[in-house]
């Protein structure tokens, strides 16, 4: 036999393998509490109506009843509860080591009431294990401009990136106000704080003046820096969330702070969308964790733990958990199934999900699987029969009638919602909706399952967006298509906002179209353009390189440009203020060209904090 013919023979015979589903099960069985499944709810303290598991598993590993201050050992403090992560505190004879200063100035200066309970010393000493809580040092630092700051290498250009940008992070930041506004909506923002549809979880956004202080000592992958007296290790090779983390050893304390282990499986993806988390690169950081064998794990994401045993019993169940949900989906995927198929059918065993640490109080696993997925192949489910299909619109207009029309559909929605088959139930009252969103009934049925879906939840991130959505189908909340990037944050750097201008061209109004513009940013700035070119924007960094002539040139500042980025004002009405001159062409031709962009229209205008975390 050829090497070839065997090889396929050996990729053949793996395939018959995978003959059955990745997890087995009753087929008459609901596939989840969102089908009918046994779920019981809870009420917690504030009054939220939720799933009770989530009453019982997430205290085990995360602060939920407030602040509170734990000494797990000797001269350590740990700051939970206080805001989304903690804070970790060392008592040294020279001074404090603070380990994450919190998302706002507002969030250093709790932090630092807080210490000051237990604590006169001065703060010497900070290390960021990643690049989210790092907005309170500022103030933590009282005025010492002396004091240690410790980072992984990119942090200061990771934040200072952040800050500079037009909205959550993204693959396209040009799309950063759409993940920004969909932050919003996972944080918590649209929620109550009291009553059935509260928020629960500690991940309720904080929006505020930041207080970063760069870092002034870079650390490399293993370094080791006596800190305070302290012998400290430094691993900067993996992260979670972000590229830009922090592990630390302190060999002679038997001690790891991190921030690798969470209290919830790790969130591969996020419901505002994100860059993509590569599981193996978590499961090899929680993994050096493990390998350092601590008897104490303190941590931004979860509860303090002692025990040598403990621990590595914990990471190794924690590890379990990431390699299941990554291996099973691959091993699915050379099943033949699609993304739809793995959302149903992977599923952590009785033992892995029974671990506090695999509790699903943040994302939920049916999540991940088509993100993995998506990112590995494509949208493509090899299934040729999706490969051409109808517009949403046509689908739900085709079902609709098929069905026997909207009376029809509504009570078969109805239906399903009486028998607790809230997804079903969710599915078909959104063809309704889809058809006429202006329907009233239909809008209030939809508000009325989503809401019950939210209740059933146990990640926070589905709740959010199930009970917000549902209060805004309510009239009840506004929730924003989009948040515009601050007026500061273009006028910065307003080169780049010219060039994400370009994806909002309108091919209908642009037409035939074959014109240069230019913008000449008066200060530091330089002269960057678009070249319009019928349904097309090309962005000019260099338009004297460019082989065709300006045909309208602007001269303005940053602070023009963000009014006209932002649409608070047109060229006609900045040029008669004096804010913009025309250089070349007329009030009218520039007027013309940018007439042809689409204009931002948030449905509400809301200022967020650059920074997002998940």
């Amino acid at each position: 036999m050829k090497p070839r013919q065997k090889a396929l023979l050996i990729s053949l015979m793996v395939l018959m393998l995978f003959t059955g589903p990745v997890s087995a099960g009753d087929p008459d069985a609901p596939s989840s509490r969102y089908m009918g499944a046994p779920a019981k709810l809870g009420e917690a303290p504030n009054g939220a109506t939720i799933n009770g598991e989530v009453l019982t598993e997430l205290p085990k590993t995360a602060w939920v009843d407030g602040p509170e201050i734990e000494k797990p050992v000797k001269d350590v403090y740990v700051l939970g509860g206080y805001l989304i992560s903690a804070s970790v505190v060392v008592d040294t004879d020279k001074g404090l080591i603070v380990f994450d200063t919190g998302d706002t100035k507002e969030d250093g200066e709790k932090l630092l009431k807080a210490i000051r309970s237990f604590s006169k010393k001065p703060i010497k000493a900070f290390v960021y294990l990643h690049s989210h809580y790092v907005f309170g040092t500022g103030v933590m630092a009282e005025g010492d401009k002396d004091v240690m700051v410790i980072a992984h290498p990119d942090m200061n250009k990771v934040v200072a990136r952040n800050m500079a940008s037009g909205g959550a992070p993204a693959y396209f930041p040009e799309i950063g106000p759409v993940l920004t506004a969909r932050a919003l909506l996972q944080f918590n923002a649209y929620l109550p704080k009291e009553g059935p549809d509260a928020w629960y979880s500690p991940t309720n956004i904080k929006i505020g003046e930041l207080a970063y202080l760069p870092v002034t000592h870079p650390v490399q992958d293993g370094e080791v820096l006596d800190v305070l007296g302290e012998k400290m290790q430094f691993f900067t090779k993996y992260g979670t969330d972000d590229k830009v983390h922090v592990t630390v050893w302190f060999p002679e304390r038997k001690m790891v702070v991190e921030n690798m282990l969470w209290n919830t499986p790790p969130n591969m993806y996020t419901t505002r969308g994100d860059l993509f988390r590569d599981a193996r690169e978590w499961y090899q950081g929680v993994k050096l964790v493990r390998d350092l064998r601590p008897e104490v794990l303190v941590g931004a994401a979860h509860r303090p733990i002692i025990g040598k045993e403990k621990i590595q019993d914990t990471l190794n169940a924690y590890l379990d958990g990431i390699s299941f949900v990554l291996d099973q989906t691959l091993r699915g995927i050379l099943g033949g199934y699609g993304p739809e198929d793995l959302r149903h059918m992977v599923r952590m065993p009785e033992y892995l999900a029974k671990d506090p640490y695999n509790f699903e109080s943040y994302g939920e696993l049916s999540f991940q699987p088509p993100a993995i997925y998506y990112y590995a192949i494509g949208w493509y489910n090899n299934d040729a029969a999706t490969l051409f299909r109808p517009s949403p619109t046509e689908e739900a207009e085709r079902l609709v009638n098929l069905i026997g029309g909207r009376t029809k559909v509504l009570e078969a929605a109805q239906q399903a919602y009486e028998e607790k088959e809230y997804a079903w139930a969710a599915q078909l009252v959104n063809y309704l909706y889809k058809l006429d969103p202006g329907d009233k009934e239909a809008r209030f049925f939809k508000a009325k399952v989503l809401r019950q879906l939210g209740y059933l939840a146990t990640g926070a991130n589905a709740r959010s967006h199930l009970l917000s959505q549902a209060l805004a189908l309510e009239g009840k909340v506004t929730i924003p298509r989009l948040i515009p990037p601050r007026p500061e944050v273009i006028s910065g750097e307003p080169e780049t906002f010219v060039e994400y201008f370009r994806v909002r061209i309108d091919p209908k109004k642009s037409g035939d179209t074959d014109k240069v513009l230019l913008f000449a940013f008066q200060g530091d700035h330089k002269t960057v353009g678009l070249h319009i070119r019928r349904a097309v924007a090309e962005y000019l960094d260099d338009p004297d390189a460019h082989y065709k002539p300006a045909d309208v040139t602007l001269s303005l500042s940053g602070e023009a440009w963000a009014k006209i980025y932002l649409s608070r004002a047109t060229v006609e009405e900045l040029v008669k203020s004096g804010e913009v001159t025309v250089k070349q062409g007329t009030p009218k031709d520039a007027g013309h060209l940018i007439g042809l962009f689409d204009k931002y229209r948030p449905h509400k205008a809301v200022l967020v904090a650059p920074h997002l975390h998940d």
